[in-house]
């Protein structure tokens, strides 16, 4: 297949629904090969399908990201089947909510572990192979800038992934290896379905009037692993039809947990 990642091998966490399956279909139809990497290895190997039946090509493989040793084969088996890893996206994600009061350890441990382990693991195991023109996009939120009533280990997570992203763009750039990170907003996924269903008419609080699709983000993610953004690194982009300037998310969630 022919496109702006034509011969790119990519691996994409987190690709079994929502936004990782819109990037792993997009990368596809640029041409790039696609490492479909989920915990969730049935619906992996569903995208797969679809890619393959598209004449694209993809493999499903099925990972934890949060446990390193699963990470380092997801890689290797990567590698061996499709070749070096030229475009790698963090995206695997959890999401829930809590008062901090009522959060336990054991929760505030695992977002950490899905978001940042998982991220820092891939990174980690992958930057060895990685050569001057390839990418890394890892997935925040707009959460990362702005904070979150009732979800302060979510923000927490993703203000590191945004601080990670920058700091590993520095260490990576005399190489020619860009770093940059997506911070969506509120995007219809299985994740953010949760708050379009008890928030009916609030995409009329965003400036663009409309909530945010899969295909907004994985639009960006191509454009990111592509030749076309070779001066672009170290950049957090909001993908969020401009709600953080309205910031009318943190408001309503106050409003929705009874606080003034």
């Amino acid at each position: 297949m022919k496109g702006e990642l034509a011969g790119k091998v990519a691996l994409v966490t987190g690709a079994a629904q929502g936004m990782g399956q819109a990037i792993a279909l997009r990368f596809a139809e640029e041409g790039a090969k696609v490492a479909v990497v989920d915990i969730n290895l049935d619906g992996a190997k569903k995208v797969t399908r679809e890619i393959n039946k598209r004449k694209g090509k993809a493999i499903a493989i099925k990972c934890d990201v949060s446990k390193e040793k699963e990470v380092k084969k997801a890689v290797q088996v990567t590698q061996e089947r499709l070749g070096n890893i030229n475009i790698l996206v963090n995206n695997a994600g959890t999401a829930e909510g809590s008062f901090i009061a009522d959060l336990t350890t054991e929760q505030w441990r695992n977002m950490f572990a899905v978001h940042c382990d998982g991220m820092f693991f891939f990174c980690r195991a992958v930057i060895p192979y990685m050569q001057r023109g390839d990418s890394i996009i890892n997935i925040s939120s707009m959460d990362g800038f702005q904070g979150q009533v009732f979800s302060t280990h979510y923000a927490a997570a993703k203000g590191a992934v945004i601080a990670f992203t920058t700091s590993l763009s520095l260490e990576l750039g005399p190489k020619g290896i860009t770093v940059n990170s997506i911070a969506p907003g509120v995007i219809r996924t299985p994740m953010g379905q949760m708050l379009i269903e008890v928030a009916p008419g609030f995409e009329k609080e965003i400036p663009l009037v409309r909530w945010g699709e899969p295909a907004d983000v994985a639009e960006l993610a191509v454009f990111l692993a592509s030749p076309k953004a070779s001066y672009i690194t170290g950049q957090t982009i909001l993908v969020d039809g401009g709600i953080t300037l309205a910031n009318p998310v943190n408001r309503f969630t106050a409003k929705l947990m009874g606080l003034p």
